[in-house]
């Protein structure tokens, strides 16, 4: 019996060859048709707001360009940054060393995927870009942000974990970019295409991760397991909560407009329907959590009910 039989894993990627997106898929840089938005406006939180719904049709598409913009920057930060990081790390044979031999080499495939992610993002960018006029607003991903308060908070002892759980919040969450936006028809082809080929490859790391996981945090000292899920609300939310530093910049693009648009924003993210997106999407990733019964820990469970998370679990 080799080692991969011993270890009970099977490899979620003996068919990568043929239906990984950079392996077997085109680009997605089509052209785009006159009357079609850029993103989904169920899935941009500014056009829940009713000052940014009664704004003029045109602002409104340009809105929704934007959107699309910090998706896809969003993207090419998290796939380039703390996942492929993190694909690197988990790769070394001394970081867990105990995964086995199969695994590992799994994630060089994850690795190649995000890379090709990132670059396949960045690409439709700059073709929207090219082909709408409008200009990107210059911001840092919030989620970017939260990880360096977090990580910088740690010991250096600790740090790896911090971004090791980063990325497996990162993997087992499901948003509705990913479920949503290649769904819908009011939305550009090469856009939707995009999203599709995207969330193929994702529902593999998915499960990949989900799998880490379960395999991970039985092994972790009960202490180390406290320390690290009580940070996992917080984690949940630096990658779920609007960009609002990014969306108050778009506003601001339209002085004439929106004359407060911090104002506009910060009511924004508190509307009910942006919290109950927010829940949604977490909701993949709290099932896993309370399956591995993560919230028998009482410090745990108390920090998602301060976050507002452990009830939907």
């Amino acid at each position: 019996m080799n080692r991969t039989e011993e270890s009970g894993y099977r490899s979620l990627f003996k068919q990568w060859d043929s239906r990984s997106w950079v392996r077997s898929k085109p680009r997605r840089n089509g052209a785009f048709a006159s009357g079609l938005h850029y993103f989904s406006p169920d899935l941009c939180p500014l056009l829940a707001h009713p000052e940014v719904r009664a704004a003029p049709a045109q602002v409104r598409e340009e809105i929704l360009v934007h959107s699309l913009y910090v998706y896809l920057e969003f993207t090419v930060q998290l796939e380039l940054g703390p996942v492929n990081e993190t694909c690197l790390l988990l790769h070394s044979p001394d970081f867990c060393p105990w995964l086995p031999a199969a695994m590992k080499e799994d994630l060089l495939r994850i690795y190649t995927d995000e890379a090709a992610h990132a670059e396949m993002s960045h690409t439709l960018l700059a073709t929207v870009r090219d082909h709408t006029g409008v200009e990107p607003v210059l911001h840092r991903p919030y989620f970017l942000q939260e990880l360096s308060r977090l990580y910088a908070a740690e010991l250096p002892v600790y740090r790896p974990l911090v971004k090791l759980f980063f990325s497996i919040v990162s993997e087992t969450l499901i948003t509705g970019s990913l479920t949503k936006l290649p769904k819908d028809p009011s939305v550009q082809q090469a856009v939707r295409e995009l999203a599709a080929d995207h969330a193929t490859d994702e529902g593999l790391h998915h499960a990949y991760f989900r799998r880490l996981f379960k395999s991970l945090w039985p092994k972790m000292p009960a202490p180390l397991q406290t320390k690290i899920g009580a940070l996992l609300p917080e984690i949940i939310l630096a990658f779920l909560r609007p960009d609002e530093a990014a969306m108050t910049r778009t506003l601001a693009g339209y002085p004439e407009i929106f004359e407060d648009p911090a104002r506009v924003v910060a009511e924004t993210v508190e509307l009910p329907r942006v919290r109950g997106s927010l829940v949604d999407n977490a909701a993949p990733t709290l099932r896993m959590l309370a399956q591995e019964g993560v919230f028998s820990d009482p410090v745990i469970s108390a920090a998602f009910d301060k976050h507002g998370l452990r009830q939907h679990a």
